[in-house]
Formats: C-alpha cells, sequence, structure tokens
C-alpha cells in the first residue's frame, strides 16, 4: 500500500460529463465534540454504491493498479461551510454512526477528488485506528519538535490550539478540479482554514477488497 496518490487529471470534463449528475438525500454533518461543536460543518450527499455514478468511478480506480483491490465502502459529495479540524477516517460514520466494520473491511485509503480548486488538505504524520484526535491525545505526550507556530496560524488557525504540540505535517495536497488525491486512512488530518466560499468534492473511503 502506499502512503499517498497525487493522480493529476483522473477525472476530466468528458468524464464529468458522462458520469452525470450523482444523486442521494443532502444531510447536514453537525460536529459533536470538535472545535464546532454543536455547529454543521458540511452538508454530506452519500451515494449508492451499486449507482452508474458510482461503478464509473470504480472503474477508473481499476486502471491505477494500487487502487485496483480496493472495495469503495462509502462514497459522497461533501460539500464544506466550514474547515474540518483534525481528526482520521478509520471509522466511516454517517453523523457519527458507523456504517462499516473495520475489521471485517479493513481500510486503506481515503481518496478526495476536488469538484473545485484553491483549496488544500493538511495531513499529519501521526495516525491512529480510531477517529478522534481527543482520544489521540489522552494516551500520547506533547512532542519535542511539533508543527511551528507560522505554519499552524497560516494551515491550521481554525483547529483547537492545543493540538498543534502533538502534531508534524507530513503532506499538504491542493486541490484541483478532477485530481485525484489519497492517503493512509488512520492519518490524522484536516481542512485547511478558509471563510469564504464553500469546497465542494467527491470524497470515498476504501479497504481491501475482499475475495
Amino acid at each position: 500500500m502506499h502512503e499517498f496518490l497525487n493522480i493529476k487529471d483522473f477525472l476530466t470534463d468528458i468524464d464529468f460529463t458522462l458520469m452525470g449528475e450523482a444523486e442521494g438525500n443532502e444531510e447536514p454533518f453537525f460536529d459533536v465534540q470538535g472545535v464546532w461543536k454543536g455547529k454543521i460543518t458540511s452538508t454530506q450527499q452519500w451515494i449508492d454504491i451499486e449507482s452508474d455514478f458510482v461503478k464509473f468511478i470504480k472503474n477508473k480506480l481499476n486502471t491505477i493498479p494500487a487502487l485496483k483491490r480496493n472495495a469503495i465502502d462509502g462514497i459522497q459529495i461533501l460539500r464544506t461551510k466550514n474547515p474540518y479540524d483534525v481528526h482520521s477516517d478509520w471509522i466511516i460514520t454517517n453523523n457519527q454512526v458507523p456504517i462499516v466494520n473495520p475489521i471485517t473491511s479493513p481500510p486503506t485509503y481515503t481518496v478526495v477528488i476536488p469538484l473545485d480548486g484553491d483549496y488544500k488538505t493538511i495531513i499529519f504524520d501521526q495516525g491512529a485506528k480510531y477517529n478522534n484526535f481527543s482520544d489521540y491525545k489522552k494516551t500520547h505526550s506533547e512532542l519535542e519538535k511539533y508543527c511551528s507556530d507560522y505554519v499552524w496560524n497560516k494551515y491550521c488557525g481554525h483547529c483547537i490550539k492545543e493540538d498543534q504540540k502533538y502534531l508534524t505535517i507530513k503532506k499538504i495536497f491542493s486541490w484541483q478540479r478532477g485530481t485525484l488525491f489519497a492517503f493512509d486512512r488512520k492519518l490524522f488530518h484536516c481542512s485547511i482554514n478558509f471563510s469564504k466560499l464553500s469546497k465542494e468534492a467527491i470524497v470515498m473511503w476504501l479497504s481491501h477488497e475482499q475475495s
């Protein structure tokens, strides 16, 4: 398994036309215990994994050797309203309710395909086999060398300040329409701080395909 994948023009304008519109109910996502506690951070349009839309994407994934033997556990159109703070995607949830068991479906990649650009996702070196960073802080010590004040304030100023002392940045992905980027689902990550327009992407979570 690769640590990261970054594939330019994974979906072209022609692909977007052939795929058509995704169907599915758009649901609000409430932050339960993070920096936006009690507020809506995004809407999530969950898409049936048996739909033609998803089958088109799965066929495209199968052209990439690293992703060929991966199952899609969940897929949605994400429309962000507030930037996400630090979390991992080890357990897929729909409004905090798990929808896939990571024991029977061992997680591999979080995959993001931006539908617009001018945005970034921050991937940290640290990770865990659970989602909430607050749980990580309970069992780990502060680092001697952690993310600098300049970088933290530039990219992660919306996050909980004390989280900075537990984290170092591994990778910063720049969004570009149609580009695919993927990373290990156990890695903690967050949105870059933004305050203007909503951001939109296809987001999916993969696991080892069961034979």
